[in-house]
């Protein structure tokens, strides 16, 4: 370490770890081996907790739970046709980038609320879910949901997150910033899906402007497929978007699997982009991923991501390691503390940078 702030910074790392997320993270559907919908309101995961996610981050995930044995435990129901749920991170952020100045911030990353109105139970549902930091009020999703009696098919209409590949919490895998699958770019349309046994699948429709306004008359359509054998799953998505300024077509395949305390994760994307002038170009991005729970509460989290923005040149490729400690120490509450190591082209000095961060995250 070539600083003092730098050895402050790994000390309160260290202090930490001495001390596994519970927000859209897909490591914890193959530990328990079931669909994301088993936890999350929303069919392809993320966003809201269920009843049974609630009950699960408070039983299940932290070290250890405060309060009397025989209290209730928190739902997120306010009333029988009302539910609500929010999450909230801040913490400090130290980036290292060669040929430039040391930066370092105290930030909130994210905060969210999720409000959900059962209009006619078990089938119809009106769905919000508004980020309120940092930054001004943003809308992320908010749509009609419909079921039918069976609950076997759903229909969305209106703003969501686009099926596609493993729904991580970290936007800023390369898969996530490859696809522009991500929690900062919804859109608006409509989504269909079927949820049986080991089966999920979701398709939709949208405008393919990423939740602004539409300028043209194409259309994004997207669809993933997932099967869950229990103590592993496999999964595809496919994606084409037709637009004036060029069209996109995305297909990737990704993988889980539970051997005893570990829980594997895969993905590889396949991003192929119009260009201008004429041909086309194609980029992809992978991430590999291991996460290990020594004991209730503890997680740690290994990964290696990969981007080739164009496949057919040269000396592009970049590459990010990823090691993070994860501590759930009560509910409601989970410390996080890592660092990430970037490698890509020589002359570009932000593809070589170094981040370590310490992050504090409230949900209920």
């Amino acid at each position: 370490m070539r600083t003092a702030s730098r050895a402050t910074l790994l000390g309160l790392l260290c202090l930490v770890m001495q001390a596994g997320p519970v927000a859209a993270e897909p490591y914890l559907a193959i530990f328990k081996g079931t669909q994301c919908s088993a936890c999350h309101t929303q069919p392809a995961g993320g966003g809201m907790r269920n009843a049974y996610g609630n009950i699960y981050s408070q039983t299940e995930m932290p070290a250890a739970r405060l309060g009397d044995a025989d209290d209730s435990l928190w739902n997120g129901e306010v009333f029988d046709w009302l539910a609500v749920g929010a999450d909230l991170r801040a913490g400090y952020n130290y980036v290292d980038t060669p040929n430039q100045e040391e930066t370092s911030e105290f930030d909130i990353t994210r905060g969210t609320i999720y409000v959900e109105a059962r209009l006619i139970d078990d089938r119809l549902a009106l769905y919000v879910d508004q980020q309120i930091s940092p930054g001004s009020s943003l809308n992320r999703e908010a749509y009609l949901k419909l079921y039918t009696a069976s609950r076997k098919f759903h229909l969305l209409a209106g703003q969501f997150f686009l099926p596609f590949g493993l729904r991580l919490q970290d936007d800023t895998a390369f898969t996530r910033l490859a696809t522009g699958v991500n929690f900062n770019n919804p859109d608006r349309g409509v989504q269909a899906g079927y949820e049986r046994g080991p089966w999920s699948t979701q398709f939709s429709i949208s405008n393919g402007s990423g939740g602004v306004g539409e300028t043209d008359t194409g259309k994004l359509v997207s669809g993933n497929v997932v099967y869950t054998g229990g103590a592993w799953r496999i999964g595809v998505s496919a994606a084409a978007n037709d637009a004036d300024v060029g069209d996109r077509t995305m297909l990737g395949a990704y993988a889980g699997i539970r051997t005893g305390p570990f829980a594997w994760l895969a993905e590889l994307d396949y991003v192929t982009d119009d260009l201008p002038g004429g041909g086309d170009t194609t980029g992809v991005a992978g991430i590999a991923e291991a996460n290990w729970r020594p004991a209730q509460g503890h997680n740690v989290k290994i990964t290696y991501d990969f981007f080739d923005p164009d496949d057919d040149a040269g000396n592009d490729e970049q590459t990010r390691f990823s090691a993070l400690w994860e501590y759930a120490p009560i509910q409601f509450l989970q410390l996080r503390a890592g660092a990430r190591l970037y490698d890509g082209v020589a002359q570009v000095d932000a593809q070589n940078r170094e981040e370590y961060f310490i992050e504090l995250h409230g949900f209920f």
